[in-house]
């Protein structure tokens, strides 16, 4: 079988770790027809820009085309004309790619491709009319559909009330190579102590993500051991943040790794941290960001949204959305030393449900059940 894919692959950002994983793994199964971007933002709509140092990979059976570039239209129209494959597998997360996957899989669709469509996020992470509106109207111009949990099924079945197929298959692990350094030595390269108890909130800090109840959370934990690692890319000024810090006195607390961070800083202080904290106010989503936490074998604590619960098998280390008290009294639950060497043990167990190999194969289910039906 040969299949066409349309997404991102390194060095663009986009959802080159999502679909680097998806992709090694399918071609184990099909040949795949790879078309990417070449630029996919302007960069001054995505902080901390939009590529990386890391090279496009080779992957054998795949064949990759960088064409696609935002202000290019002929870029999109060639790539929707290129496409000689039945099965066209596009992956598909932001309002702003609207006017290129429209046009590119509008005329895919009049030259008779079957379109699956795995869509990212069910609704815009910023809900203005015009970005539901566009997101929208690219997801109407799929035959089917993959979301990553059953409550992001749910929430589309509402949206869409459409009678087209929707499949549930997991968010796969990122993977991120371990630090082979020492805990020890590097909270001493980091400036934290022996007995600091480290949280540790990453991914890009916007509104939605909640870091404003972490902090409120982390002042309410007594305890100055108990300190705090913030390690991503800020989408709005970080003044807001720095005046709450500055207010709640949590300055010698809290440590800002304000940035896009490379591989090996990511490694490092996911190794050095006790606790991951996803403290989202709402989400519609998988988050990829949860998944990092799941490879390094960390304890978990999330809100009830989106799919993070399903990062998590114990209950109570999942909090309410916007209360910090709730937060609070999960964290103080996680770094009790026994139930955090369960709960470490349970991300252990949760990690092999989200393997590429499995996620890849029912992916081929999918591609194989619309040629048999």
């Amino acid at each position: 079988m040969k299949v066409s894919m349309i997404s991102t692959l390194p060095p663009i950002k986009g959802l080159s770790p999502y679909t680097l994983g998806l992709v090694k793994e399918l071609s184990k199964e099909c040949e795949i027809d790879f078309y990417g971007f070449k630029s996919i933002y302007p960069e001054f709509l995505y902080p901390g820009g939009t590529k990386t140092d890391e090279p496009t990979p080779e992957i054998n059976n795949v064949n990759i085309y960088n064409k696609l570039t935002w202000y290019n239209p002929f870029s999109w129209i060639s790539v929707g004309f290129k496409i000689n494959t039945d099965i066209l597998h596009v992956q598909w997360w932001s309002w702003f790619l609207a006017p290129v996957y429209l046009t590119t899989l509008s005329i895919a669709k009049a030259r008779g491709k079957r379109i699956i469509m795995t869509i990212h996020n069910v609704q815009p992470h910023e809900k203005a009319f015009y970005k539901r509106f566009l997101n929208s109207s690219v997801i109407n111009l799929a035959d089917e559909y993959i979301v990553h949990n059953e409550e992001n099924k749910i929430l589309f079945q509402q949206i869409k009330n459409t009678n087209k197929k929707i499949h549930v298959l997991s968010h796969g692990i990122i993977e991120i190579e371990k630090s082979n350094i020492s805990i020890e030595n590097l909270k001493k390269q980091y400036g934290f102590s022996k007995n600091d108890k480290i949280l540790l909130f990453f991914g890009n800090i916007r509104d939605y993500k909640g870091l404003d109840v972490m902090f409120e959370s982390l002042s309410e934990l007594k305890d100055k051991n108990i300190k705090l690692i913030v390690a991503g890319k800020p989408w709005k000024d970080f003044k807001e943040y720095n005046e709450r810090i500055e207010k709640l006195d949590l300055k010698e607390r809290i440590k800002l790794f304000l940035e896009f961070n490379s591989e090996k800083t990511v490694s490092e202080l996911f190794k050095i941290s006790n606790v991951i904290v996803y403290p989202y106010k709402e989400f519609e989503a998988s988050s990829g960001a949860g998944t990092i936490a799941l490879n390094f074998e960390k304890a978990i604590v999330v809100t009830s949204v989106g799919g993070l619960p399903e990062l998590v098998k114990d209950k109570n280390v999942i909090a309410k959305p916007s209360d910090a008290d709730s937060l609070t009294k999960a964290i103080i639950y996680t770094l009790n030393n026994k139930n955090k060497k369960n709960l470490e043990q349970d991300s252990k167990r949760i990690a092999k449900q989200f393997s590429w190999k499995d996620i890849a194969q029912k992916t081929m289910e999918v591609y194989e059940n619309g040629i048999t039906n």
